[in-house]
């Protein structure tokens, strides 16, 4: 499940981290053994699963999903995928030009299946709420992604907990074709579960494409795009050339009760100038020092998947305090979005590593370091 969410100042990390509290749950500082988490494995309930499940693209109806036609090809990449409590899952697949929609229909570990499914289409989209929206621009994809890959955005209500149960799933196109069903099995995580992660863990280096980050150095910039000149020519400026951030201080703080908390104190290393760029039609940005001061703090939930060695990160709520003003700009996220600091771990004594995958594949793998 990648709900990705990139952070507005620093959505290119590869960082390393340092413990600088005790681990009070592994005082000596050795590393603890884990086994997976009993409450996992529990199979959920069908129905009660599909009652609570929220599908913005979708409709609920009574019954079983039709019948396949057997005459559209459909597969699926993976057919086990993870879940998290009040976040879900996303559904991704490649799906014909004449894509049209899908049939989910949940089941129980038993072979039952729910007394009702759902019919995602193409044409009934409700994406209509300021988070939603700011959700999906921070993912960098729409639902219907491109000609071939679509993604479905599946959340649960608060009442869903860990657990596991499965779905079948099956794609139709414009023609009334109705593909074979897929079943996909998915493992609700529960909140925390890895002892050996939990403290305030300090950023110290990013490394992606091969370019190391140090703290305190530009590690993030946003640009306008595309201008209109006053001689109403077009100027196109990367990001790279309009407005660029440093951050000097980052901290990652793992609860043993499974929540987290993002801090990241951030300053303007350079200004886009905006009308002598619109006035030139070319670009003109000028470098400044520890300019317009601001403090990020990301809150919300975190999971260990034991099999997988990752680490997820479910935020729930983005606040950023301007450090002149004091003013604050706060959203919370009802059903949370996959931090873009989750990945698979490393975990070397004092040093915990964390390789994330990013969608842009421009930016490549981010590996972030944190050290004790």
């Amino acid at each position: 499940m990648k709900k990705a969410y990139l952070c507005a100042v620093a959505s290119l990390f590869l960082a390393a981290i340092s413990c600088s509290d005790d681990d009070s749950t592994n005082p000596e500082g050795g590393i603890v053994n884990i086994d997976p988490d009993p409450t996992e494995e529990v199979a959920l309930d069908a129905n009660d699963v599909s009652a609570k499940i929220i599908i913005d693209d979708g409709t609920q109806i009574s019954g079983n999903a039709p019948t396949p036609t057997g005459t559209l090809n459909f597969s699926m990449d993976q057919t086990i995928q993870s879940g998290f409590q009040k976040n879900g899952f996303d559904i991704r697949f490649d799906a014909p030009d004449n894509y049209e929609g899908a049939y989910i229909q949940l089941k129980s570990k038993d072979g039952a299946l729910a007394n009702e499914y759902w019919d995602v289409s193409t044409f009934n989209k409700s994406l209509t709420t300021n988070a939603k929206k700011r959700k999906r621009r921070f993912n960098q994809k729409a639902n219907k992604l491109n000609d071939q890959e679509v993604e479905i955005d599946v959340d649960f209500e608060n009442t869903v907990s860990a657990g596991t149960f499965c779905y079948l799933i099956c794609i139709y196109d414009t023609d009334g074709n109705i593909s074979q069903p897929v079943e996909v099995c998915v493992e609700i995580e529960a909140w925390g579960g890895n002892p050996n992660l939990v403290g305030i863990w300090n950023y110290t280096k990013q490394i992606t494409n091969n370019q190391t980050i140090e703290l305190g150095e530009v590690n993030f910039c946003e640009g306008p795009g595309t201008i209109t000149c006053d001689n109403d020519n077009t100027l196109v400026v990367q990001e790279s050339e309009g407005w660029c951030y440093a951050s000097t201080e980052i901290k990652l703080t793992l609860n043993e009760n499974g929540t987290f908390i993002f801090e990241d104190l951030f300053f303007q290393k350079q200004e886009f100038n905006f009308a002598e760029s619109s006035e030139s039609c070319m670009v003109n940005n000028s470098i400044v020092e520890d300019n317009f001061g601001s403090e990020g703090l990301i809150s919300g939930m975190w999971a260990f998947d034991e099999e997988e060695n990752t680490l997820s990160l479910i935020a729930f709520k983005d606040q950023t305090t301007d450090l002149e003003t004091n003013f604050v700009d706060s959203y919370d996220e009802e059903s949370g979005f996959l931090f873009y600091l989750s990945g698979t771990v490393t975990l070397n004594g004092t040093e915990l590593i964390i390789l994330s995958e990013n969608e842009d594949t421009s930016a490549g793998a981010l590996e972030t370091f944190y050290s004790k």
